[in-house]
């Protein structure tokens, strides 16, 4: 990922809306790009700062975003685990159904 498809992509991430495949390149590129990473604290000090302007509990902005990385990072490469898990699953259950259904009616 570059920094302008990054950049494309910070609201989608702060929104939590990215599937697994771009939350993972984008994490990646925001952990390696400086620019980008100050236009994520930036972008996400706005979006947290005005939904909290009427309770004025004050917040960690780079423990909060840090967390915020790793629980999406986390959460996609879950994603993909369980998406190929699933995958391989139903690929078995495909070939056990194939391999019984040749076998009732072969006699």
């Amino acid at each position: 990922m570059n920094c302008y498809e990054c950049k494309k992509k910070i609201k989608d991430f702060l929104d939590d809306s990215l599937n697994s495949k771009n939350t993972i390149e984008f994490v990646n590129h925001v952990r390696s790009c400086k620019e980008c990473m100050e236009e994520l604290s930036i972008e996400y000090l706005v979006s947290e700062g005005l939904k909290r302007l009427d309770t004025a509990t004050s917040f960690n902005l780079d423990n909060e975003l840090n967390d915020k990385l790793n629980e999406a990072l986390s959460k996609a490469k879950f994603n993909r685990y369980f998406a190929v898990i699933c995958g391989i699953v139903i690929f078995i259950v495909a070939f056990l159904l194939g391999l019984l259904l040749s076998t009732l009616f072969t006699y």
